[in-house]
């Protein structure tokens, strides 16, 4: 056994222990803390299993959830939440420490960490005693880890996760399998809305053969769920990726509707929403701050999903032109606009570089860009073309810090100056953030 003092934290909720002149990564532990540990040798490696901590952290607290170790969904629960924000600050002031004269906020913190997520998603399993059972993959595997209780969840999550699950057991539908590829069931999807208080539940089974649909769809809705539309979603890939192509809508209209602010947005099963709605109207009221749009100015929302940035952004300018790639989302963004009568959005359906360029080919003129691209960022060929359209300013929102500071770089090489970084803690209790960016051009 081996007693070594933490260093310091990570952001991905690691202590840091060094040993013979080696940094090495100790899940959970705390900075200045003592771990006692058993060293245990792997061929050449050696893994260090904590055993105890001496002189505790004022900081640790007991997780509150059974499952934390080996789930892995959540990374901050053995702290408060006050130190997980400390964290994040310094993640964010050190990531960005080489942009200069830029103005760096401090985390956007949410006033409770818990039960934010309007999205639950769950896997499929049969439990030795042939119950129907579902939870999440355990960390870097394809394991399930049988969850009904998350705690970032929808608090009315648990309730409904339980209920179908006994609805499914007594049924006899069988979950899906991996390695045989046989059984029905695969996975479910919660969604529900904030301010309406309608949930949607999505069924993904394994291709469209539902034995037994009428009996299960009949129970969900006398049990009294709250639920307010059924969807069953096909998915017969062998894959990870959770919704197929294909899907019929068994109860309900087959989606649901939510507000941000006073604009309505219908949400179906495919639909890109932000989880925390809570933070949602932080995060967007920070990009129209950020934004200062003008009447007569003429707005670029790249990789806009269902239009919810681009249709808010849409009643402090002259017009908004959304792009995006998804032919799902891309639908939903037209519907979304005439749902609240807003004809100044014109929406094209295609990929955001490919776009771009044909507005520099046109000579086209935009006065500020929003873009929201995927976790791996822009590209580079959309910044070089946003260096010549020359937009005044730029509102880059972005879930994943690393590949914002690198498209950060390619747009100061193309004459814009970052202003301020805005991070907003959309996910707490996780290491991912939000981070809202003002550049201007130069």
């Amino acid at each position: 056994m081996i007693k070594s003092k933490c260093l310091y934290e990570d952001f991905e909720g690691n202590g840091i222990i060094r040993v013979s002149g080696e940094d090495i990564k100790i899940p959970t532990l705390l900075k200045d803390e003592i771990g006692i540990f058993e060293a245990i040798k792997k061929g050449k490696y050696t893994n260090y299993h904590l055993l105890d901590i001496e002189n505790k952290s004022k900081d640790r607290i007991n997780s509150i959830c059974p499952f934390y170790k080996e789930c892995g969904g959540c990374q901050f629960l053995h702290m408060t939440y006050e130190h997980e924000i400390d964290l994040k600050n310094d993640y964010i002031k050190d990531l960005f420490s080489t942009v200069r004269n830029v103005e760096i906020n401090d985390v956007v913190k949410m006033n409770n960490p818990y039960n934010y997520r309007n999205k639950c998603q769950m896997t499929y399993k049969l439990s030795k005693s042939k119950n129907v059972v579902c939870g999440f993959y355990e960390e870097n595997t394809h394991k399930v880890v049988p969850v009904t209780d998350c705690h970032i969840q929808n608090d009315k999550a648990k309730n409904i996760i339980e209920n179908v699950n006994k609805i499914l057991t007594k049924n006899k539908i069988m979950p899906y399998d991996e390695q045989t590829r046989r059984g029905i069931i695969r996975h479910i999807l919660l969604r529900f809305a904030d301010k309406t208080n309608e949930i949607m539940l999505t069924l993904i089974t394994n291709g469209e053969m539902f034995p037994g649909r009428k009996n299960v769809v009949d129970a969900i809705i006398k049990a009294n769920l709250g639920i307010t539309t059924i969807v069953q979603n096909y998915n017969s890939r062998d894959t990870s990726i959770v919704l197929g192509d294909r899907e019929r809508v068994l109860y309900g209209p087959g989606f649901i509707y939510d507000y941000i602010n006073d604009i309505k947005f219908k949400l179906s099963s495919k639909s890109f929403y932000q989880v925390n709605p809570r933070g949602m109207n932080e995060l967007y009221n920070l990009i129209i701050k950020k934004s200062g749009i003008k009447k007569t100015d003429i707005v670029m929302d790249a990789y806009s999903g269902v239009g919810t940035i681009g249709i808010l952004l849409s009643k402090y300018a002259k017009e908004v032109i959304s792009v995006e790639l998804n032919r799902d989302a891309h639908h939903d963004a037209i519907i979304n606009a005439k749902i609240n009568n807003i004809k100044n959005v014109k929406f094209f359906n295609d990929d955001s570089t490919k776009f771009i360029k044909s507005m520099v080919d046109e000579n086209a003129k935009i006065d500020v860009l929003v873009l929201d691209p995927p976790r791996d960022g822009s590209t580079k060929e959309f910044i070089d073309m946003v260096g010549k359209l020359k937009p005044r300013s730029v509102i880059y929102v972005s879930c994943e810090p690393t590949s914002l500071k690198r498209d950060l770089f390619e747009f100061t090489k193309n004459n814009y100056k970052v202003v301020s970084i805005s991070p907003v803690d959309m996910f707490p209790r996780t290491f991912n953030l939000e981070t809202v960016c003002l550049l201007v051009k130069k």
